[in-house]
């Protein structure tokens, strides 16, 4: 850790995979025991995630966490923990989803497809597969995606391809959409595709509005290039050590990860703002 100035946040916003949770989908003793004081001091962690979100709940439960807000799908859905309720929803249009299902299809590359909290693909295959164990959730396979959207705005799009091949990919496609969707990387070998709206900044401001919290107070945590325009966005971004050159320049605060719980102490012992 450096020596930049902490105070206590209003709330706390976390990426889930990569930051609070390691490689192995564990998370380290420390950061448990971190996000129990934030708790204990009455300071919100909210998991803040590209994550479905009965994937999200599942992990979220896992940390101690049954209630308040969450957010899913890069920004695109805000739903309460305990209640299940979506308090905020960005799909994307159907007109936009089947563009991105047509190009997958012109490129070859597989797409996930998210409505109604459900995953969708055309086929049972080795990404469908990773995907689904590693949300934790079953998979619903359609002869024709374009079907699935045409009624049913899905939440987002996902184009799944190998790490190399999204690294050529991804600025192609954000320059492809530039305008109409949010294109952004998150785990190596998945391309998240959004509203142009749906982001995970987006998402906090609307949680600030609810919650009456400040943007200078909001502390926002992450590791992948979808999480620099919250840390960029928070009063104080806080990119883990193992993060990429680009998303550490993006934050005030870099911690290995395994330290993460030893900021959130000290994050719940600051003095309130008077």
């Amino acid at each position: 850790m450096t020596g930049r100035e902490l105070f206590r946040p209003d709330f706390v916003a976390s990426d889930l995979d990569g930051t609070l949770l390691t490689p192995s989908l564990e998370f380290p003793p420390g950061t448990v025991t971190g996000v129990a004081d934030l708790g204990a001091a009455g300071v919100p962690l909210v998991v803040c995630t590209g994550r479905m979100f009965r994937s999200a709940r599942k992990v979220a439960e896992r940390l101690g966490l049954r209630q308040g807000p969450a957010v899913c799908y890069q920004g695109a859905l805000v739903a309460d923990l305990g209640t299940g309720e979506w308090l905020q929803h960005l799909p994307l249009s159907s007109s936009l989803a089947a563009d991105v299902i047509r190009h997958a299809r012109q490129i070859g590359r597989h797409v996930n497809v998210y409505v109604d909290d459900e995953l969708y693909v055309e086929q049972d295959d080795e990404w469908a597969r990773r995907y689904a164990e590693h949300a934790e959730v079953g998979m619903n396979v359609v002869a024709d995606l374009l079907e699935v959207v045409a009624d049913r705005p899905p939440t987002k799009a996902i184009i799944a391809a190998d790490p190399d091949e999204v690294a050529v990919l991804l600025p192609d496609l954000q320059e492809f959409w530039r305008g109409k969707l949010y294109v952004t990387r998150s785990l190596p070998h998945y391309i998240e595709i959004n509203d142009v709206h749906a982001t995970k900044s987006s998402a906090l401001e609307f949680l600030c509005r609810r919650l009456d919290a400040r943007r200078q107070r909001v502390v926002a945590c992450g590791d992948g290039l979808n999480d620099i325009d919250m840390l960029r966005w928070a009063g104080l971004g806080v990119a883990m050590l193992e993060a990429v050159a680009e998303v550490r320049a993006a934050a005030d605060l870099v911690v290995p990860r395994d330290r993460l719980g030893d900021l959130f102490g000290r994050l719940a012992a600051q003095t309130p703002a008077g």
